[in-house]
């Protein structure tokens, strides 16, 4: 067993720790044994702290460890008991309760557990129970502030496959006693498992949505082997221990909120906080949140990209002197000012890791020990390889990559997926020798930090929620007046991206932009995927076989939102103007150029200019036109 305390400085040091074979590292390799050896550190410890409001004055629900191995074995037992096998799914739809853990956790025991994001519309989710061919879907009952039970009555008779619809009581309304959850869990043994499966760690664990939310649900097959070892790599590069405390706010259809946010903190025996049903998202959590810090001893300080960026502006008014040096992010780019900030503020470090679905979480995180990088997504897990390679149209690899030069990044190694649920797609999805192609560009630099610099996917990510471009674009070609259509993400400082339409109508067609904007919104049930600008062209930019060349178009986007940004700080009096174009070192570089006006205003402008830049994901410069053109630009925002 490699000791937890090891420094984690670079790459040798995860060499150091590959000279153990990865299967001398533990001798538990599925999720159900992770759980019960978690649980025997301290059986009577309280696993989960369950708030209803985020509020730190208010008395939580406890759950011991002994009361949650109970309940999972109750609901694994329950689940066997209604026919679900080891090739059978478990359907979830339910928010941040604490019935939500033991499900997924009974489900992956039992069988195969299938959290669903339950903010989808009823077509979507029903789509996803047909893919996974649930047998038993386990959902929230009636409540005043979820419409999840309407869903399900929506949709139970397009889905064949369910025999068993059950119901968690919510706190505001009753429910069925023959399909209460709770009622049917009881009637099992929480002590022992009622039924002989010996789990291999190469089964099946988890179905996950990933892609898009359209088309051909894209399902990654998580197996228990690579869960168990995110768990084991979790708890060497970020020295997790039974003493520590955590916020479980993430939402449990995401791989982050299932294995890192919740598997990997429970078998090491630490302590959650459930700040509500909708986590981070809970009213006035994030004004409560250094309070809750304060009040739960928090150790790790966490949240998404999106909630540290909001957090970054919320005064700290609490003693905060539990937390870690250092904690991991991830789902979206961390914008570097807003590491910075917490860094000098707080004292913690944000290890903002990259990594996907399809390599069940993490695929590199910055060296805890190691130098900050600010931008970089850090280095290689143990274990895990990690390329960046020319690939040819008949995905053949070229060659590799020189230090610092962009190309396609890949992965292998033991927290790579079998490969989705549809065979079908797994045909793009590996390269020859197993290689996993991310749909990612990037670099790995001298020191095998990685610098992810943009992607040769067309996903669009909303605040760490991938939206699908083809909803968009279908939606709107439904439209009589266009002809052809194509959706981006624009930055955005909070979310990231938002997305847009770009379309070109067809000839003699009248019809406004603000029109299709409200054609679009009525039409697309993923909300969050409804264009926010929609821009009609005279023409779409087109590749040489005629294909819409989305970059030009993301580069357009970007340019616009530049362009108002430094228009509204510099006035016209600057001439200010925007260039956004492909680097070969940044990805992609913003480059503001100005007129001198006099010494002290010019100042003033570049550091407003920069601030207001600081929490893009974009590298920017900016280069002043005067007599003195030929000094060196300097560049500035992330490097």
């Amino acid at each position: 067993m490699v000791p937890l305390r090891i420094p984690i400085r670079g790459v040798a040091d995860i060499e150091a720790i590959e000279r153990i074979p990865l299967e001398h590292q533990s001798d538990v390799w599925t999720v159900y044994e992770l759980i019960v050896r978690g649980a025997s550190i301290d059986p009577d410890k309280v696993a989960f702290y369950c708030l209803q409001n985020g509020n730190p004055d208010e008395t939580p629900e406890t759950i011991t460890y002994r009361q949650l191995v109970a309940r999972i074995n109750k609901a694994a037992n329950l689940f066997r008991s209604l026919g679900v096998t080891q090739n059978d799914a478990v359907g979830i739809l339910l928010p941040i309760v604490p019935h939500s853990y033991y499900t997924m956790l009974g489900a992956l025991t039992a069988g195969i557990a299938s959290p669903l994001n339950w903010m989808l519309e009823p077509e979507q989710i029903a789509s996803l129970l047909n893919a996974t061919r649930a047998k038993v879907l386990v959902a929230l009952g009636p409540s005043r502030n979820f419409n999840i039970h309407e869903k399900v009555v929506a949709l139970r008779d397009r889905v064949p496959s369910l025999q068993h619809v059950l119901q968690v009581k919510s706190l505001d309304s009753g429910i069925d006693p023959a399909r209460d959850f709770d009622v049917l869990c009881d009637s099992h043994s929480g002590t022992d498992l009622e039924f002989s499966r010996r789990i291999n760690p190469a089964d099946d664990a988890l179905y996950i949505q990933t892609g898009g939310t359209t088309g051909a649900p894209k399902i990654a097959r998580l197996v228990h082997r690579g869960i168990a070892y995110k768990c084991w790599a979790y708890s060497v590069l970020l020295e997790q221990q039974p003493n520590q405390t955590v916020f479980a706010a993430s939402p449990l259809f995401h791989v982050g909120g299932i294995v890192y946010g919740t598997i990997g903190a429970l078998a090491r025996g630490m302590t959650s906080v459930l700040l509500g049903p909708l986590g981070f998202r809970t009213a006035n959590v994030v004004q409560n949140y250094w309070k809750l810090v304060e009040r739960y001893r928090i150790t790790d300080l966490f949240g998404v990209p999106t909630v540290l960026s909001a957090l970054a502006n919320v005064p700290i008014n609490a003693n905060i002197a539990s937390l870690r040096p250092y904690t991991m992010t991830g789902s979206a780019g961390l914008p570097a000012p807003v590491a910075n900030y917490f860094a000098e503020k707080c004292g913690v470090r944000i290890l903002s890791n990259y990594g996907m679905t399809e390599n069940t979480a993490t695929i590199t995180v910055p060296p805890r020990d190691g130098e900050p990088r600010f931008g970089s997504s850090g280095i290689r897990l143990p274990y895990t390889e990690v390329r960046t390679v020319l690939v040819d149209e008949n995905a053949t690899i070229q060659r590799d990559c020189e230090a610092n030069e962009i190309g396609e990044i890949i992965i292998r190694g033991p927290g790579v997926i079998p490969g989705y649920l549809d065979e079908t797609l797994n045909k793009t999805l590996f390269l020859a020798g197993g290689w996993l192609r991310t749909g990612d560009l990037g670099r790995l630099d001298d020191d095998s930090y990685l610098w992810v610099t943009g992607r040769t996917k067309d996903l669009i990510i909303r605040g760490g929620h991938n939206i699908d471009p083809s909803l968009i674009e279908q939606t709107l070609m439904s439209h009589g007046s266009i002809a052809l259509v194509a959706a981006v993400g624009k930055p955005d400082s909070y979310a990231g991206e938002l997305p847009i339409a770009f379309v070109q109508l067809k000839p003699g067609a009248r019809v406004s932009a603000e029109e299709l904007k409200d054609y679009a919104k009525n039409r697309i049930s993923e909300r969050a995927a409804a264009p926010v600008d929609i821009f009609i062209v005279d023409a779409m930019p087109l590749t040489g076989v005629d294909k819409i060349f989305k970059p030009e178009l993301r580069l357009r986007a970007a340019r616009r939102v530049f362009s108002d940004i430094i228009s509204a700080i510099a006035g016209a009096d600057m001439k200010p103007t925007v260039e956004v174009a492909a680097h070969p070192f940044h990805g992609t570089l913003v480059t503001v150029t100005l007129s001198r006006t006099d010494r002290s205003r010019d100042s003033q402008v570049a550091t407003a200019i920069d601030s207001v830049l600081a929490p893009f994901t974009y590298v920017h410069e900016i280069t002043w036109r005067s007599d003195a053109a030929a000094e060196r630009p300097v560049a500035t925002g992330q490097a």
